[in-house]
């Protein structure tokens, strides 16, 4: 792996977050697919934030406010 892959491979890495959450455009996308489609350390990480998406709408449904109250004492 040379130099420039290894320095892709750090930028695909600041994306994962939003790639997970559907918040790329769409060429964005399909760099870090293509990225992922070659890297196993990458894909391992995306492998493990894969499931954020879906605990954050199990938090969602339990019917949170989503707004912030004042702090109670």
């Amino acid at each position: 792996m040379g130099r420039t892959e290894s320095g892709r491979g750090a930028h695909v890495k600041l994306l994962l977050g939003a790639y997970v959450l559907g918040g790329l455009s769409a060429a964005d996308e399909a760099a870090v697919e293509g990225h992922l489609a070659r890297c196993a350390q990458c894909r391992a990480e995306y492998d493990e934030l894969a499931c954020v998406p879906s605990w954050l709408d199990l938090l969602k449904s339990e019917g949170t406010d989503p707004s912030p109250g004042p702090p109670e004492d």
